[in-house]
């Protein structure tokens, strides 16, 4: 056991600096109350940089060459699996949910045991898979397979969807269209079992994303992509965001990355409702990898610097942006300062969630998941239940550390 003490920087949290010290106990992975001076093991001297949360993103599809949906064997999935979460650390994000788009029941059966949630010391942990998908409206499906789409008629149907009721223990977030027929009434069900349901991937009018929310439906998925955009007599989903009631108004996912939504979007948001924002950068297996051309999934796909495209088309082929370089492109955005930025990586996302009491956030018992930034968002180490691990602050070329 080892009390380490973090000193002479600023603490990071809820939206505001403070100086202070922070207190954490490597044997148990907490933040503990201050101590004296003679029992502190180690002392680290920030230099006046920033002491924030460890970065949770709740939607990730892949990274480092690995994709979360993509199942072949026991090993190699556990092989991949450990060495992208190994890498994805190191850029500050300590906590995911791990994305799998629509998919099959039997690949689901194979991957969701893989993706629970439990503690790690030196790499991202999963807090439980987001399943993106299937039951997701054919229109606004995006790059999911039409093939594996599905519209289960009954509860039964639905859990058999993800294989089998036994499943959802290993789910955090199920994203689906709530207009489809009998959608609504799985909903309470579903939130009974701790999973979030989220809106997205739908055609619901506001009227009917009202009702989502009346059930229980408590986040939007990727906001403004694969939904309808706003009408002056129906704003569909994204009416959600400015609710009366600010407490029943759902978290919404936004990708921050200057290729999926317009940055004054992205502004309009945060000023609709900023306490309910959650950044998140909706990343695939590029994201981490050089410059180059890669085939993957029978097609080539070229990235270039901020852009994944497939070759030779202006098409959009994902995100492979950090979540650290979608934070500052929100600070910049936004006009905000980082202690706001970090809130929506951090204090949201833990919200949304579930994880308030234990991710998220500088507090007493809570994991020390943590990143030391500089005064423009970049990180330069990174903790996570107290022990330290490299820090990159490059989200275009491969893992560098920045001791």
């Amino acid at each position: 056991m080892a009390i380490i003490k973090f000193t002479n920087g600023l603490l990071c949290d809820e939206g505001h600096l403070r100086a202070g010290d922070l207190y954490v106990d490597t044997y148990t992975g907490k933040i503990i109350v201050p101590q004296s001076q003679e029992t502190v093991d180690k002392t680290i001297d920030l230099m006046g940089l920033i002491l924030a949360p460890g970065f949770i993103d709740i939607q990730i599809n892949g990274c480092f060459g690995f994709n979360y949906t993509d199942y072949q064997s026991d090993w190699s999935y556990e092989q991949g699996y450990d060495e992208c979460m190994k890498k994805l650390l190191t850029t500050g994000t300590t906590s995911v949910c791990p994305t799998i788009v629509t998919s099959t029941p039997k690949n689901y059966s194979k991957i969701l045991p893989k993706l629970k949630h439990r503690r790690e010391t030196s790499r991202t942990e999963s807090l439980g898979s987001h399943c993106e998908g299937p039951i997701i409206s054919t229109k606004k499906k995006g790059c999911h397979n039409v093939n594996n789409l599905k519209r289960p008629r009954s509860k039964k149907e639905f859990y058999d969807v993800y294989g089998g009721k036994q499943n959802l223990k290993n789910i955090k977030i199920i994203t689906a269209a709530p207009e489809l027929d009998g959608k609504l009434d799985i909903i309470p069900e579903i939130v009974a079992n701790d999973v979030v349901y989220a809106v997205g991937h739908t055609e619901a009018k506001f009227e009917t994303a009202l009702k989502a929310v009346d059930q229980g439906a408590t986040m939007l998925t990727h906001t403004f992509n694969a939904m309808p955009q706003p009408h002056h007599r129906d704003p569909g989903p994204i009416g959600l965001l400015g609710l009366s009631d600010s407490s029943k108004a759902p978290f919404y996912g936004l990708i921050s990355d200057g290729i999926h939504v317009d940055p004054t979007y992205i502004k309009l948001a945060y000023d609709v409702n900023k306490d309910k924002l959650c950044l998140v950068t909706d990343a695939t297996f590029a994201m981490g990898l050089p410059d180059g051309d890669y085939v993957w999934e029978n097609a080539v796909q070229s990235k270039r610097g901020a852009v994944l495209k497939l070759k030779g088309t202006d098409t959009i082929a994902g995100s492979v942006a950090t979540l650290a370089y979608c934070m500052r492109n929100a600070m910049k955005w936004c006009n905000i300062p980082l202690a706001e930025a970090v809130k929506c990586v951090t204090n949201n996302p833990a919200r949304s969630v579930g994880f308030e009491n234990t991710k998220g956030f500088l507090k007493v018992d809570h994991d020390a998941d943590l990143v030391i930034l500089d005064h423009n968002g970049f990180v330069q180490k990174v903790y996570k239940l107290g022990n330290e691990v490299a820090g990159s602050n490059n989200h275009f070329t491969p893992l560098k550390s920045h001791l």
